[in-house]
């Protein structure tokens, strides 16, 4: 495998998620100790940068220019099989034609060998593409793996109401590790309850146990509230998978090769306030050494206040044909959302390169939405 290229990749992909970790503060408790017996979960994250420029003195139009992207991924995960679907695209446009396209994608079954255990075998179809790369790729993988990512949306949930009872002074203190534990696995069962009536009953129950208060009617509202919140949805875990695969479209030379196959997914919460996700993904020829192909992805997802967040994203791709230089596509992306009442804001900028480019495309605006009425 041409490692080098690959090496130094994967290394700024590492540098780039270890400053997410590092800009997160410790939590005392762990999102990630939770465990639910299903996991279901949908994102989808888009944006969209358009830039117009006509001076009087010129014939045509100066700038018109921008790019669109979106990253999404779903995981739906039951003690014996799991289905993951995920893709991260890129398109820029000049003068209303298609400049560069960047992306990846992957549908992955899981079969684990016991519901207790991570261990399980895989089945999978994974695409890469771009403009700045030499061929686009199809694969056919299969083998082991280990790990799983485990949906601990219901814990913090329960998080959020405790939280929320602190802010409106019904609680004097956090309620202990135990019962957010015990209000979680309500939560999480909540289709087996009658309604969200008897899920807010059992809730308040386990609250006044511990704190010998009595909860009042708006601090039942609350509760429903958060259980009913869409913007409380987190996962955890990790999973890795080494296998073999094919190549459905000829990507490495003039032949279809049989590939050694590597990829990971990791996903981490932090409390309620951030979230970090990353992907990377190795294949290369079994009988071509110097071939090789990579893609990775990392997103920092933070909300810095109730009307503030921030979103950092890089992703890159790199190919390495047989006999060939290697193509290379990269992009950094960087959100800043504002909620301002009846005023949103939105900042953001971008870098982006490809082979054959001298340097990094720059790319930064400001966007206002007012609410008039």
């Amino acid at each position: 495998m041409d490692t080098k290229g690959s090496r130094a990749q994967l290394g700024r992909f590492a540098w780039i998620g270890l400053i997410c970790l590092a800009s997160v503060p410790a939590a005392a408790l762990d999102l990630c100790d939770f465990r639910t017996p299903l996991t279901d979960l949908t994102h989808l994250f888009f944006t969209a940068h358009y830039t117009y420029l006509d001076m009087p003195d010129t014939s045509a139009v100066d700038v018109s220019s921008g790019h669109v992207s979106f990253t999404f991924s779903h995981i739906h995960d039951e003690p014996d099989r799991a289905l993951t679907l995920g893709s991260t695209n890129e398109l820029s446009f000049d003068h209303l034609k298609l400049d560069r396209v960047l992306g990846d994608a992957h549908l992955t079954s899981r079969f684990y060998v016991a519901s207790d255990a991570p261990v399980y075998a895989f089945a999978e179809v994974r695409a890469d593409y771009g403009s700045t790369l030499g061929r686009s790729g199809l694969e056919l993988r299969f083998g082991p793996g280990y790990g799983r990512l485990t949906d601990v949306t219901p814990l913090a949930r329960a998080v959020r109401i405790q939280d929320a009872l602190l802010d409106t002074l019904v609680l004097s203190s956090e309620l202990s590790d135990e019962t957010l534990q015990d209000i979680a696995r309500w939560i999480a069962r909540e289709a087996e309850l009658a309604g969200i009536g008897e899920l807010v009953s059992r809730i308040e129950t386990a609250i006044e146990t511990e704190s010998g208060i009595t909860l009042n009617a708006r601090s039942l509202l609350e509760i429903a509230g958060v259980i009913r919140s869409t913007d409380i949805s987190q996962h955890c875990g990790w999973a890795a998978q080494l296998g073999l695969g094919y190549e459905l479209l000829r990507r490495f030379g003039t032949s279809r090769q049989l590939l050694l196959t590597l990829s990971t997914d990791f996903a981490r919460p932090f409390r309620l306030d951030s979230q970090v996700e990353a992907h990377a993904d190795i294949s290369r020829p079994l009988v071509a050494a110097a071939a090789s192909a990579l893609s990775a992805s990392v997103r920092f997802n933070r909300r810095l206040s109730d009307s503030t967040r921030w979103v950092t994203e890089y992703t890159v791709q790199r190919l390495k044909e047989i006999d060939h230089d290697p193509s290379v596509g990269e992009t950094f992306e960087v959100q800043l959302l504002f909620d301002l009442g009846r005023i949103d804001l939105t900042v953001s900028g971008s870098l982006s390169r490809g082979t054959g480019m001298s340097g990094w495309v720059e790319s930064l605006s400001l966007a206002a939405r007012v609410d008039l009425l």
